[in-house]
């Protein structure tokens, strides 16, 4: 493989390291992985970051930085709280858009022996109940939502997503994707007061005849 010769941006190696994770996973995710994915030598990585559990934690900090800048650009929508739920549920909802959730799960497990990678992991969940909270509450001062304590909603609207996620990543194909959302959709409309075919997606409408 040819090297490069130019000096590589932060953000290319973090790129590259939150890849080699989410393939191989931290433990067996090594800098000369990384290195090489990128065609450069382990001592440039190196001379950017000291060790590999700074890279990880940077890499994870990166990772998370993106996610949460979605996040607020989805919350900060002019549309109807029910929308902006529907979307945010596509980021987070193993059973959505979500692709991450087996380097956060990978995270949290690392992060119980590393505290810097913890401190990264508890301020994200922390980001992700806060913004919840604060859609709920905008749905329930509006009407759209019937839910007398949004905090705790949010709270257990993540948690139930949490732990799924974790049996559909950890026992691929013993869940089917299908029953998984109707539960989410099930679960988190209980929270909310509302019916469950409102979180459903919207199918297009059929076409109409062309009339002269």
């Amino acid at each position: 493989m040819v090297r490069k010769q130019v000096v590589l941006r932060r953000e290319e190696i973090l790129d590259a390291t939150v890849e080699q994770i989410k393939q191989r996973g931290i433990a067996t995710t090594r800098v000369a992985d990384v290195a090489e994915a990128l065609g450069v030598s382990s001592g440039l990585l190196h001379y950017h970051f000291a060790t590999k559990e700074l890279l990880v934690e940077e890499a994870f900090s990166y990772a998370a930085q993106r996610e949460m800048e979605v996040l607020r650009a989805t919350v900060a929508r002019s549309s109807p709280a029910l929308t902006r739920m529907k979307a945010l549920l596509r980021l987070y909802a193993p059973t959505g858009q979500a692709a991450g959730w087996r380097l956060w799960i990978d995270g949290w497990s690392a992060g119980m022996r590393d505290t810097g990678l913890h401190d990264v992991m508890r301020t994200m969940d922390e980001e992700w109940k806060s913004a919840m909270v604060q859609l709920i509450q905008e749905g329930t001062d509006s009407g759209e939502f019937r839910c007398a304590d949004p905090r705790e909603a949010a709270w257990r609207i993540t948690l139930f997503l949490d732990g799924l996620a974790v049996q559909l990543v950890a026992r691929r194909g013993a869940l089917q994707k299908a029953e998984a959302a109707r539960w989410v959709r099930e679960h988190v409309a209980a929270q909310l007061g509302i019916d469950p075919a409102d979180l459903a997606a919207r199918r297009a409408a059929p076409p109409q005849p062309v009339t002269s």
